[in-house]
Formats: C-alpha cells, sequence, structure tokens
C-alpha cells in the first residue's frame, strides 16, 4: 500500500463503512411554505429554463416491435423478447435516462390520484402527469420537479400506478432504490386553500445503477490545521458538512462575480456528466482564499466535472493533504451497504475541528443526509473505484 504525504498507515486495512437507506426527505432544503408534509418538502424554485437540457418527448402511441413470426408458422415466436408492454393511452413511457419533459397541469384533465401513502395529509386533488418508468437493473431513481410563481407541482415514485403504493415523494424532488423493471412517476397538483396550483411545469428523471464490490479504507492519521499534534484517526466518523459547488474545468473565464452567476450552466452541466438528477439549490463556494466564487485549490483548469459533482474536503495541513483525484469512500455509520467514491485533493476545509469534512449535496441526496449529519470517510484502497454512488459488498 502505497503511504500518502503525512498520512500515516496502521498495517491492518480495514473496511470501516457502514451505510443508510435513502431518507425520504429532500436533503438541506426546506419547504417555504406551510405544507402539510414539511418533512418531505423543498426551500426554492428553479424556473422552467434553468439549464437541464432539452431531449426528445417520446411518441406515447408509439407501440414496441411486435414478435418475430416463426417462419414455419407464420405464428408470433414466443421465444424473441417483445420488449416491455405498449404504451398505455394518457401515458408517457419513459426507458432512456436522464428524460426531460415539460408540460403543464392547467392543459391536463382532472386527476385521479389525490392523496399518497406517503403524505396522507398532502392534498394532491389538482391535475397530474404519469410516467411509466422501465429502468433495466436495480439502482437509484430520481426524480426532480421545477415549477414558476404560483404553481405548485409535487412528483411522486409509485411501485404501481396506485396512490398507495409510493415510495418517496417531493415538492422539489423524489428518490428510491429500486428493482429493475416497471416503476411510475406522477407529476402532481397541490391543491391549496381549495385552490389547484395548476400550470407550467419541467419533471427530469434519472437512473444510475451504482458500482458494487468492497470498500476497504486506509487506517492512519490525518493531520489537520490547528489540531496541536492530535490527529484525526483515520477512518473517522462524525458531522459532514453540506458544502457549495466548486467551478471546473469545463466552465472558462470569466469565472462568476456573484454566487449564482453562470450557477444553472452549471447544474446542467454536473447532471449531464454525473447523470444524477436532482433539484440542486447550493449556491457557489463563497470568496474565501480566491478572487471568484467557486474557488477550488489551485485552477478550476485542473477540476474535471464529474469529481466537483462527488467531492470531499477535509481541514488537512498542506502538507497531508491527498493528490487531486484521490478515492475516498463516505458512508452513513448506522450499517449496510450504501456509500459514494468521493474526490479528495480540491479543497481544504471545513475550518471547524468539529467536523470530519464536507462534500456537496450530490453525495447528502444520494445518501439521504443533509448539512452536519454523520457520516464516516476514509481513503479508499483501491484507487481505480469509479466515482459516485456505490453498493459495498463483504
Amino acid at each position: 500500500m502505497e503511504l500518502r504525504t503525512a498520512f500515516v498507515l496502521a498495517v491492518l486495512v480495514v473496511s470501516a463503512c457502514t451505510g443508510a437507506s435513502s431518507s425520504g426527505d429532500d436533503a438541506g432544503t426546506t419547504d417555504a411554505g406551510a405544507r402539510p408534509d414539511a418533512s418531505t418538502s423543498d426551500a426554492g424554485t428553479l424556473p422552467t429554463d434553468a439549464g437541464v437540457p432539452d431531449a426528445a418527448l417520446p411518441d406515447a402511441t408509439t407501440s414496441p416491435d411486435a414478435a418475430v413470426p416463426d417462419a414455419s408458422t407464420g405464428e408470433p415466436d414466443a421465444s424473441v423478447d417483445a420488449g416491455p408492454p405498449e404504451c398505455p393511452p394518457g401515458v408517457i413511457c419513459v426507458d432512456t435516462f436522464p428524460y426531460h419533459h415539460e408540460g403543464d397541469t392547467s392543459l391536463e384533465p382532472p386527476g385521479t390520484l389525490d392523496a399518497y401513502n406517503c403524505a396522507p395529509n398532502t392534498n394532491e386533488g389538482g391535475p397530474e402527469v404519469v410516467f411509466r418508468v422501465d429502468v433495466p437493473a436495480d439502482g437509484f431513481l430520481s426524480v426532480a420537479v421545477y415549477d414558476g410563481t404560483g404553481v405548485d407541482v409535487d412528483v411522486h415514485i409509485l411501485t404501481d400506478l396506485d396512490a398507495q403504493a409510493c415510495l418517496d415523494r417531493g415538492d422539489k424532488h423524489a428518490r428510491a432504490d429500486v428493482s429493475a423493471g416497471t416503476l411510475w412517476v406522477v407529476a402532481d397538483t397541490y391543491v391549496s386553500g381549495g385552490v389547484e396550483q395548476v400550470g407550467a411545469f419541467t419533471v427530469e428523471i434519472g437512473f444510475m445503477e451504482p458500482s458494487r464490490g468492497p470498500c476497504e479504507v486506509e487506517v492512519g492519521e490525518m493531520p489537520r490545521v490547528n489540531d496541536n499534534g492530535d490527529h484525526l484517526a483515520m477512518p473517522a466518523t462524525g458531522p459532514m458538512v453540506l458544502e457549495a459547488h466548486l467551478v471546473t474545468q469545463e466552465e472558462p473565464e470569466p469565472y462568476p462575480s456573484t454566487s449564482t452567476e453562470e450557477l444553472a450552466e452549471h447544474y446542467a452541466l454536473s447532471q449531464s456528466r454525473s447523470g444524477l438528477v436532482m433539484h440542486r439549490t447550493q449556491d457557489w463556494a463563497p470568496l474565501e482564499g480566491g478572487d471568484f466564487y467557486g474557488a477550488g485549490i489551485g485552477s478550476p483548469t485542473l477540476f474535471p466535472v464529474l469529481h466537483e459533482a462527488w467531492y470531499v474536503n477535509m481541514y488537512w495541513t498542506s502538507a497531508a493533504r491527498p493528490a487531486r483525484g484521490t478515492r475516498m469512500i463516505v458512508r452513513d455509520p448506522s450499517g449496510g451497504s450504501r456509500a459514494v467514491v468521493v474526490a479528495a485533493g480540491y479543497e481544504t476545509g471545513p475550518g471547524d475541528l468539529n467536523a470530519i469534512g464536507g462534500t456537496p449535496e450530490e453525495t447528502h441526496f444520494y445518501m439521504g443526509t443533509t448539512h452536519r449529519d454523520e457520516m464516516t470517510l476514509g481513503i479508499a484502497v483501491d484507487q481505480t473505484l469509479p466515482f459516485g454512488p456505490r453498493v459495498c459488498l463483504p
């Protein structure tokens, strides 16, 4: 095992990772309005032109190819897979990701799904748009919705087209671990004071298949700024800060001069590279140690987009800071197999020795955590692991 600068390793290598199930709450955000299901709501909205890439809407009337006839009988050959069933009328069928749809619930017929078991006290009695989602493997399904002022369209992930089969829902996004097969996504209109909050909206649907395998991490110590020689034992468990976004090598100068300038474009770029769909809300990192917003250590030209989506920082000393792109693994300390492989070495912080480190909203969203929730963090033994979600196996 290669020793990293000033990171004192023990001989023992352990798998110090624990895991967490996906939370039904939207990580790191709160609902700005008084909503019956405030535990699953987010704050803030983005306009429908918030920089998300357009994609062609599939023709809901198009059927999959029919089974190939048997040449000897003229009958369909049962051995040929005909694919998913024909798309039902009034349903939008999705099997490519990320998927983009723009709609308007004021143009839809009256709704039939009004109250979901994952938020039974929330009135979703307005019109809805239904998506059948066919996922190719076990993995992570997420949905984000964007609406405007006076419009309130929420999203729901269902195992069946039944309001009592809800896995997760949200005012701005929803997420769930799912099995291969058919799921349903419903964009439904919230009713407030008897008034349907109908209007234009945009939905993004994403699916990710996490990498799978061992999650062994190194054992040692991490020297940190002003720790007076009391170095952090690694792997470490403690509060993990929710960090802001950083400028990457695909975002040319001039760099942002405010906390939100060019941010919508950054969100779209990050989604296109990471494949993770979520309703991003965090701003650029402030002007701490840089002359532009979103500055990290060194030039943004050294920071790949994918690494920024899954980065991690610690308050390591300059001598102890890992090389850029060093793989670390974050997990929830409560046990389980859920994890994220994150990229270290691009930023130092947070300046609080009570926190073990920080990571952006993408990591928190997948882990189901929020600002300062406890995580376990260590340097990966295998430095070839793919960045992003991972299922840790023995």
